[in-house]
């Protein structure tokens, strides 16, 4: 018996769609920032399955077809393709999202933002098994009640600063809680994916780099933290003769109504206006020195004119 893999169930399914419902799906795949417009269209479900499959490695390309066929309203198509494939064994590996260029992308998904935290009260799963330790839930945050494989397929550099803060916490202290404990796990588990390792080293010099930025005259020192130039200081940012960055400063400006409160782009827009501010004051004094000495200069011509005269 031929064994049923991912591309094969999938291409069978999308083989299964009408014209137009083939159509919708190929439209609704679009939705996906993997997904570029010249990849789908006049493509053959052949085709648009080879590109599901190497968009989306491993289960994420199963899960994806499953998604956009249920949101289509083909929903016999998706239960026959769920119950070809439920034999797939979930290895408790995350499936990491990418942007066109490849990147780890980390920004939060589309599902991210509409989840609402579970406040229950959740019990601890300690293991060290890898697939166990997926399915464990985080006890805190935002996305409490969440498993930590949705947090890492999910918002990655958000889980990212949590570790690196935990890591940071257990520096100064021993302590076994329960909660403790579950930012252990948590920590165990998303360290295991190099991936994540190198978001978190970025999270840790973030936060050491805040450390510094609290010292009186250092706040430039702080790294902006988020965007395409995150790995840049404040301070560097604002002083940048780059006419990208310029633009950049310049759009940040212009989000001071719309930032989020709290947030690591609030702090650099706090601290560009500032700096904008001492500018500006500086500017001033600059000018009214100026105005100043042609002023006693003219004064000091005048007399010396006045002097000149008499003398004649």
């Amino acid at each position: 018996m031929v064994q049923t893999t991912v591309r094969g169930a999938v291409a069978e399914a999308l083989e299964d769609l009408s014209k137009i419902d083939f159509d919708k799906f190929s439209h609704r795949l679009l939705d996906y920032p993997e997904i570029r417009r010249r990849a789908v269209e006049g493509k053959s479900f052949l085709q648009i399955t080879e590109l599901l499959v190497s968009t989306f490695p491993g289960a994420r390309a199963l899960k994806v077809t499953l998604e956009i066929l249920r949101l289509i309203n083909c929903n016999e198509v998706a239960e026959k393709l769920d119950s070809k494939t439920e034999a797939f064994q979930d290895n408790g590996d995350p499936t990491f999202r990418k942007n066109s260029d490849g990147d780890l992308d980390l920004d939060p998904s589309q599902e991210a933002p509409n989840y609402a935290p579970d406040n229950r009260s959740l019990t601890a799963a300690l293991s060290l098994g890898n697939v166990n330790l997926s399915m464990c839930t985080i006890q805190f945050g935002k996305y409490k009640g969440q498993t930590f494989k949705w947090l890492l397929e999910n918002d990655v550099n958000y889980t990212a600063y949590l570790v690196a803060n935990h890591q940071v916490e257990r520096q100064h202290s021993t302590c076994q809680s329960q909660l403790m404990a579950n930012k252990d796990s948590l920590t165990q588990y998303a360290m295991a994916y190099p991936e994540v390792l190198k978001v978190v080293r970025f999270q840790l010099s973030y936060l050491e780099a805040k450390e510094r930025s609290c010292q009186s005259g250092k706040e430039g020192m702080a790294l902006v933290g988020f965007g395409r130039h995150r790995s840049l200081t404040l301070q560097d940012l604002y002083n940048s003769k780059n006419t990208d960055i310029i633009s950049y400063v310049n759009y940040l400006r212009g989000m001071k109504s719309a930032c989020k409160k709290g947030s690591r782009m609030e702090d650099a827009i706090r601290y560009i206006f500032q700096r904008h501010k001492k500018k500006a004051v500086r500017k001033r004094k600059t000018k009214r020195k100026q105005v100043h000495n042609t002023r006693r200069q003219s004064t000091s011509t005048s007399r010396m004119h006045k002097e000149n005269a008499k003398k004649k």
